[in-house]
């Protein structure tokens, strides 16, 4: 029993490493040291933030908290959904900086993409009867294909930084954070789809 709260301590411990992580990087970019995106290190903590809280115990998990992080991760989606009709930062744009860098749609559409799984996840913890229609169930399988393609993708990233002699470990730790991120909601859909599949054999 005591392996098994550890393991269970592990994953939300992990991910609020993540988020101090994406602090991290976040300070230097306001330091001036480095630039990066800021909406996507603020996005990345919250996102780990929220991972944390779905690998919790059920106890963490109040219904108030569920439903404030659905609403965090549909504006979120709706914020980057802004950013990619636009392709470029909407930070930018509304403080009127212009030494912000341009969004490349890709990076835009992988995060649009995240946050949506982020939202629907948390609503099918809120509510489990809707994890179990047939809509949520194909939902659930693209969810987890599209994941694991990103698991796939971030892997093979990972493989040719480290086979490079300048290994740029701010770069690599930010694609270790994206391998467990997709790694885990793989599993997590993973994880629904089996439930369903359980439940509809009764």
């Amino acid at each position: 029993m005591a392996n098994t709260n550890t393991l269970a301590a592990f994953w939300p411990c992990l991910f609020i490493v993540i988020a101090l992580f994406y602090g991290f990087r976040l300070a230097i970019s306001l330091s001036g040291i480095r630039r990066y995106d800021l909406e996507s290190e603020i996005g990345h903590s919250l996102m780990a933030i929220g991972m944390a809280l779905m690998l919790a115990p059920p106890a963490f998990q109040t219904p108030e908290l569920i439903r404030w992080n659905i609403s965090l991760f549909t504006l979120a989606s709706l914020w980057f959904a802004g950013r990619l009709l636009v392709h470029r930062p909407l930070l930018t744009i509304l403080t009127r900086r212009t030494d912000g860098e341009r969004a490349t749609l890709k990076a835009d559409a992988i995060h649009l993409f995240t946050y949506i799984g982020m939202a629907y996840m948390f609503l099918e913890i809120a509510s489990m009867a809707l994890s179990m229609t047939q809509t949520a169930i194909y939902l659930n399988c693209s969810f987890f294909v599209a994941f694991a393609f990103l698991l796939l993708a971030y892997g093979r990233e990972i493989s040719g930084a480290l086979q490079t002699n300048n290994i740029d470990w701010l770069k690599l730790g930010a694609d270790l954070a994206h391998l467990c991120m997709n790694g885990v909601m793989s599993w997590m859909f993973i994880e629904m789809i089996s439930m369903s599949m359980r439940m509809g054999a009764l």
